[in-house]
């Protein structure tokens, strides 16, 4: 790890030791170790604590959690909140959104090389519901649902404006089948507010 750190972090003007070996240590790695001889999640958690330890305005992680076992994930979110600040941006591509729902601001949702859905989270949680079962619930507030295990998930409008907890599966499962809908009703929503 060190001859990797040694030959590229003189690549970042603004890059850490010191934050470094605070997320190494989070993460429980020696940086004594060679990188060839970690594991495939070691070596994720390296890359993750080297990319943060950057400090780069623009960082982009790209599955940051695949290869991370249970306790690693949270470590991952213990990490990530302590080095997001207003002078970074920091861009997640994953499909493994649970790992990572407390620490979105914004939903972008690509299908096909076309954004589809660019929403911020506290928006989508004002005016979208997630429910458990939508069966008892009236037809023409229901943008999306599924089946599973004797009930009915689903994606409903949010009436009250009180926000509630944001599914980020039935989201995307929800606009990626019910993409004009969503958006209608969210953008009728945006009307009403002006």
């Amino acid at each position: 790890m060190r001859a990797f750190v040694r030959t590229n972090g003189v690549f970042y003007r603004k890059f850490s030791h010191q934050q470094l070996d605070s997320y190494l240590a989070e993460f429980e790695l020696d940086a004594s170790q060679k990188l060839s001889s970690l594991s495939y999640g070691q070596k994720k958690k390296f890359l993750i604590s080297f990319g943060l330890a950057t400090n780069a305005r623009i960082l982009i992680l790209d599955e940051p959690t695949n290869g991370l076992d249970i306790p690693s994930k949270s470590q991952f979110r213990k990490i990530m909140a302590s080095a997001l600040d207003e002078d970074k941006l920091l861009i997640v591509s994953t499909h493994q959104v649970r790992d990572l729902e407390n620490l979105i601001d914004v939903v972008l949702i690509l299908e096909k090389g076309q954004i589809i859905f660019n929403h911020d989270i506290a928006e989508i949680s004002e005016k979208l519901r997630f429910e458990a079962d939508v069966r008892s619930t009236a037809p023409d507030l229901v943008l999306y649902s599924e089946d599973a295990a004797g009930r009915r998930p689903g994606m409903i409008k949010n009436t009250s404006g009180v926000e509630s907890r944001v599914d980020l599966e039935l989201l995307f499962n929800g606009v990626v089948k019910n993409t004009a809908s969503v958006e209608a009703h969210l953008q009728n929503q945006k009307n009403y507010a002006l």
